[in-house]
């Protein structure tokens, strides 16, 4: 028996949202800012872009986050960053 299934080319699958992932990575990395996203509108007051090979990203098509100095973070989102 065969796969039938390939995995998709670079092509094919979806494009990396930029703005998301550098959430992502700062929500992750605990960096102090504002973070919004509601489906095409990101929003990102503090934080730092995504090193460029962070594979996270959020699973979630809306939310919001605060992290704090110190370490202190209170978000909407409760899913994974990994892919």
């Amino acid at each position: 028996m065969t796969n039938t299934h390939a995995d998709p080319t670079p092509s094919q699958q979806r494009p990396i949202d930029k703005r998301l992932r550098a959430i992502a990575y700062s929500l992750d990395c605990l960096i102090p800012g504002l973070y919004l996203w509601l489906g095409p509108l990101k929003f990102r007051l503090g934080g730092s872009t995504a090193e460029a090979n962070y594979p996270g990203t959020l699973h979630s098509r809306a939310g919001v986050a605060v992290v704090l100095p110190g370490y202190r973070i209170y978000s909407t989102y409760q899913g994974s960053y990994d892919p």
